[in-house]
């Protein structure tokens, strides 16, 4: 199920979220864009609405953004909706940076975020998504370019700006995100990583189950008369541990040979960071493993040559793979996830710490 938007007059909270990202919007507005209205972003069920991982999403965006939850335990984000008339384009700034909305009346939806997420290529659903760390400036800049290149061969932008339409776009990119993705081979490039990325998302899922149930089981092993291990049953530790490890070496394993990166409800894989080569025509960027989007395991460093089109729309990058992993990267890439290391470090001791409780 998809966000809903609704505009918002709560004086209050349009002054709040002036307030929390007054940088970003100065910036836009140096760049020519104007505000347009304050919004939210609303999920039902605290976030399961938009699958198993949704209340994840939430927790991470409690520290960044300014959130309501109501008494159907519905999430409302609130942010502040801006435009460019010369350009027809939205923008909205939040937690994570900015994302640039243009559409056209053929149907072709553009969008370019200036922090690292997901992209789309996909030329049947006329959905294309550039997303790279980078400044806010820098993302106008391409997403402008994109935009005049699309306008140069004939294509009419949307004009017509107003909060329904920028609406209905969010809630198209909401759909397609939520989309089943394993037979989608426009998003991902080519069968093969599909496919790939359809059994490292099993094989990372059931890593995940069976490192939880790794407390239960150490404490049948520990405490076999207690209450709570009674009441589990008996499960094998040395069975459900090493099938984990194997199935997080598979995984990796496989994501070496993967041509294109795949993510499917946060699990699969991802690049993080952007280290500048010294001639300045590219940049260095690391592959990840990861779970629920954060970062779990190095798998390769890829050295990004500058852009080559394949289409008018559609962007791609030419990519070498390093003989070695980039560990200046992956150090600061661990530094930047701290605290949700620390937070999911918190919460399996906690876990442990209660299943030991209920032995004594």
């Amino acid at each position: 199920m998809a966000s809903e938007y609704q505009q918002t007059t709560d004086v209050e909270i349009q002054d709040r979220v002036r307030t929390r990202y007054r940088d970003s919007i100065d910036q836009l507005k140096t760049l020519g864009f104007a505000e347009l209205c304050c919004f939210s972003e609303t999920v039902k069920a605290l976030g399961l609405s938009n699958g198993p991982l949704g209340p994840l999403g939430v927790l991470a965006a409690s520290a960044k953004e300014i959130l309501r939850v109501g008494s159907d335990l519905s999430v409302s984000t609130f942010l502040l909706l801006m435009f460019s008339r010369e350009y027809d384009t939205y923008v909205a700034p939040f937690g994570l940076g900015v994302k640039f909305y243009t559409s056209f009346t053929d149907g072709t939806f553009l969008i370019t975020a200036n922090f690292d997420s997901q992209a789309i290529s996909d030329d049947r659903e006329k959905i294309y998504k550039f997303a790279r760390k980078s400044s806010i400036q820098a993302a106008w800049k391409h997403h402008r370019t994109w935009v005049a290149d699309l306008t140069a061969t004939g294509r009419q932008r949307n004009y017509q700006l107003s909060f329904d339409d920028f609406a209905r776009l969010s809630c198209r990119e909401d759909s397609y995100m939520l989309k089943p993705k394993f037979s989608s081979t426009a998003m991902f490039g080519d069968v093969g990583s599909t496919t790939l990325g359809a059994v490292i998302f099993g094989a990372m899922l059931a890593a995940a189950v069976l490192l939880l149930m790794a407390i239960p089981n150490l404490l049948h092993a520990l405490y076999p008369a207690g209450w709570f291990v009674r009441n589990m049953g008996k499960p094998s530790l040395l069975q459900s541990i090493p099938i984990a490890f194997a199935c997080i070496a598979g995984s990796w394993f496989l994501a070496r040979i993967q041509k294109s990166t795949v993510l499917v409800d946060g699990i699969g894989t991802m690049h993080y960071g952007q280290s500048p080569l010294p001639d300045g025509r590219g940049f260095i960027s690391t592959r990840w493993l990861v779970f629920m989007q954060l970062p779990l395991l190095p798998v390769r460093s890829y050295q990004i040559g500058e852009e080559v089109s394949r289409s008018s729309a559609q962007k791609q990058q030419a990519m070498r793979p390093l003989d070695r992993l980039h560990w200046a990267q992956i150090r600061g890439t661990l530094w930047h996830f701290k605290w949700w290391y620390a937070l999911v470090i918190l919460i399996w001791l906690g876990l442990g710490a209660w299943a030991l409780l209920q032995c004594v």
